[in-house]
């Protein structure tokens, strides 16, 4: 069973209401979570050094009995005080007071809030980051002043102060507030980007004042960063994490989130490629030497954002150690690929498609309705458990599931014929067929993670030219190989145009199968090609 990301609770406060209420608000958690102004989050870097601060480290024993203690008592339901002591405490333990998330209604009422500040509880609350992703939805959060200044000190984790532009820093920054699961802290080197310039051909828009754009192929220098955004782990570190995240498998590769630090690992024996090239000696993004067999991780300068605040990777690793910094993991590769997904309507224009072909893309999703519509048990069942078909034998999944007319269905099939159950299921999936009229149909195939050639990086790694395993036209998807197919068709949202559609050949051979051993669960692409370009950057 995976590890489950602890959820903790803040403040969510619309500037509107701030404002009407003159900056000065009295809030409790029951009228938060009344009216709809309390929200859970995951946990993260911030969270953790604000508990560090705030001495309440000791957490989760407590929690875990009482977590315990709730759901004896929610089965006997003899003792309705204890449960409301119990919960109440579990309320104490995963409300953070320290933050405030601010919803910007009016950007007026955001310089009056940072410039006056806001007041709950007594408490000054002020400032503390923005996330791109929250900037997306107008959000910014707030910390108690009390601790601010500590706070940011510590997640600033003695950088020196650099050049750089605002929003750029202020998204860098906001990574401490990066829901991760905490894993072991590896040991870690930093290299310089792969970054080059070649002559591509490219459809070329050249805007028109009437509207009516012209579109010609031509031939333009265009810089690649060959391996923006990722990095390589060791099997070891990998089997380490593992462990770490409950899992029975090694994932082909992890987003992680650090100090500064974000982007994709991809599982590669490097230490083999060393002995098996004879050099293990490498130069990081600072000029020190590195003996790659002593280390966990590598790095891509991309992926360190800040990199240049710091002298060395040592006095790094010292301050994050000085801060209690950690590493952590936001996705890792499932242990098997999902076998269906569903299109959208960008995916379909893209497609050149005659009455016959339509026909046949519609199939699946009209007979997947079809079955649960006239009630066939597998089917419907399958349906309403979702997610839960994908897990392995649990004695207690029935626990797991929400839904009693799933449940009832379960323990007497005959229900499925029951009209109200049948009224619950038409229902139910009514949005499912309205979403299908536009796009949503369901299709063999699945998501998955994009791998530039792991090889090709280790080649750039050591100072050898760039090939790697891939020629330009040649890609590697163990899922698909190993159903016999060799061509595939690549699409990534949001697609705007048909150039946007990526055609990929597999290919594997002996050489491939062993260093991309433990890539079971992404597809690779070649250094030397033009799809990340093509799959609108691929970021």
């Amino acid at each position: 069973m995976a590890k489950k990301l602890q959820q903790f609770y803040i403040y969510k406060l619309s500037s509107q209401r701030i404002i009407q209420d003159k900056l000065n608000i009295q809030l409790n958690i029951n009228d938060a979570r009344k009216n709809g102004e309390l929200i859970s989050i995951g946990n993260s870097q911030l969270l953790t050094t604000i508990r560090q601060i705030k001495n309440r480290t000791d957490y989760e024993n407590r929690l875990n009995e009482l977590l315990e203690q709730k759901k004896i008592a929610k089965k006997k339901l003899d003792n309705p005080l204890r449960l409301y002591e119990i919960e109440k405490e579990i309320d104490a333990i995963l409300f953070v007071p320290e933050v405030i998330s601010l919803v910007v209604e009016d950007n007026r009422h955001y310089v009056k809030i940072i410039n006056e500040g806001l007041f709950v509880n007594g408490k000054k609350y002020v400032r503390l980051m923005c996330s791109a992703g929250q900037a997306r939805r107008n959000n910014v959060l707030l910390i108690d002043s009390e601790i601010e200044h500590q706070t940011k000190e510590t997640l600033n984790n003695g950088r020196k102060d650099i050049p750089i532009v605002p929003a750029k820093f202020n998204a860098y920054f906001a990574l401490a507030s990066s829901t991760a699961l905490p894993v072991t802290t590896p040991l870690f080197t930093v290299v310089k980007d792969c970054e080059i310039k070649r002559i591509e051909k490219v459809e070329w828009v050249e805007e028109d004042p009437s509207g009516d754009d012209k579109i010609e192929e031509v031939e333009k220098e265009i810089k690649f960063n060959l391996f923006d955004g990722q990095g390589l782990i060791s099997p070891r570190m990998a089997k380490q994490w593992a462990e770490d995240l409950e899992l029975d498998y090694i994932p082909s590769c992890f987003i992680v989130r650090s100090n500064f630090i974000k982007g994709l690992l991809v599982v590669v024996d490097f230490v083999e490629y060393s002995d098996y090239i004879g050099k293990h000696i490498i130069e990081d993004i600072y000029g020190d030497t590195i003996n790659i067999r002593d280390m966990d991780v590598i790095l891509s300068a991309s992926q360190f954002k800040l990199w240049n605040a710091f002298d060395n990777i040592k006095s790094y690793v010292k301050n994050s150690k000085q801060n209690n910094i950690g590493w952590g993991v936001t996705r890792y590769a499932p242990k098997q690929e999902k076998n269906h997904t569903t299109l959208n309507y960008q995916f379909i224009q893209a497609l050149n498609l005659d009455e016959k072909a339509i026909k046949s893309l519609c199939k699946k999703t009209v007979e997947y309705f079809k079955n649960i519509s006239t009630n066939t048990l597998d089917y419907t069942l399958l349906y309403l458990l979702g997610d839960l078909c994908d897990e392995e034998y649990d004695e207690y999944i029935f626990d797991k599931i929400g839904d009693n007319v799933t449940k009832a269905i379960i323990l007497n099939n005959e229900l499925i014929y029951d009209p109200y159950i049948q009224t619950h299921i038409q229902n139910s999936i009514k949005k499912k067929i309205k979403e299908s009229y536009i796009g949503n149909l369901i299709v063999n195939g699945n998501y998955t993670f994009m791998v530039a050639d792991p090889i090709a990086m280790l080649d750039h790694i050591f100072s050898l030219p760039v090939k790697g395993l891939l020629e330009r036209g040649e890609y590697y998807c163990r899922y698909w190989l190993d159903k016999g197919i060799n061509k595939i068709a690549g699409m990534r949202s949001p697609l705007v145009w048909r150039s946007e559609v990526d055609v990929m050949n597999l290919k594997t051979d002996d050489n491939m199968e062993h260093w991309y051993e433990y890539l079971n669960c992404c597809c690779i692409f070649p250094a030397n090609g033009m799809d990340m370009a093509v799959l609108g950057g691929a970021d």
